[in-house]
């Protein structure tokens, strides 16, 4: 793995999908203070984003596409579309949805749409940008710490981030040698809309489970995912109690994290 200064150079292009709200929208504001190019892509409407980011004292040029990451050939057009005025130096995914829900109350569609967006969805966004990667690039992807630790009701969700840690554990291997660095970022609960929304609905023994890792600010969090990408680390795992649950689960094989997952779904 490289290790080069942190990316606030102003002439560095920044694309993010699911920029429109959420953690991509507030990782675009940090990158329009640095005065980078940022690019959004997002299946919502980027009209309010756009303009709240050209706003910002000293931001880069702001563009934005409409993207479906669930559309493979679509997903390679439109990039090939924003590449040819000026390929990312930077590629942010942060496009996802969740489902909490206990395993058999998702019906099949759902399960399908999510895994369809998030995982293969992952996989659009790096066939379709691979090709306008050069040499110094980095890929990173937003999964989250449910690909790294089970959690009730997020067997969609899980099933999926797992798949996405997966994926950038062998493209990290394998574009290593064409000088592109690959970064996964699994944060525990952070308070974007998508949370909002969600917790109206998901299990008793979900919100339980959450407390596990804890829950972050969305500045506090993508303050650290921003230090972690510049720093070019892999792993990158913002908040202490969400590190401390990683370290946990990884020393002891998830014998301690099994056992204090059962007792919160009991109670």
């Amino acid at each position: 793995m490289s290790h080069i200064a942190p990316t606030t150079k102003k002439d560095t292009h920044i694309y993010i999908t699911g920029g429109a709200s959420g953690i991509g929208l507030q990782l675009a504001r940090d990158y329009a203070r640095s005065g980078c190019a940022v690019t959004l892509f997002d299946i919502q409407s980027t009209e309010n984003a756009v303009t709240e980011l050209s706003a910002i004292p000293g931001a880069g040029p702001v563009r934005a596409f409409p993207l479906d990451v669930s559309d493979a050939a679509s997903v390679r057009e439109v990039f090939a579309e924003a590449s040819a005025e000026h390929g990312p130096d930077v590629v942010i995914h942060c496009a996802g949805i969740c489902i909490a829900a206990p395993f058999d109350e998702i019906g099949d569609d759902a399960y399908t749409r999510l895994i369809n967006i998030n995982l293969l969805g992952s996989r659009h966004v790096a066939a379709g940008v691979l090709p306008h990667l050069k040499a110094g690039s980095q890929l990173v992807f937003v999964a989250s710490m449910a690909g790294l630790v089970g959690c009730y009701g997020y067997s969609a969700y899980c099933a999926s981030k797992y798949g996405v840690v997966g994926l950038t554990e062998v493209l990290r291997i394998e574009l290593a040698p064409r000088g592109i660095d690959v970064s996964v970022v699994c944060p525990p609960e952070v308070e974007t809309p998508l949370v909002v929304e969600e917790r109206k609905s998901r299990p008793k023994q979900t919100e339980s489970l959450k407390l596990m890792a804890g829950t972050l600010p969305v500045e506090f969090a993508v303050e650290q995912i921003r230090r972690g990408i510049d720093q070019r680390h892999f792993l990158i795992i913002p908040g202490k109690r969400a590190r401390s649950l990683w370290f946990t689960n990884k020393l002891l094989p998830g014998f301690l994290t099994r056992r204090l997952a059962d007792f919160l779904v009991s109670r």
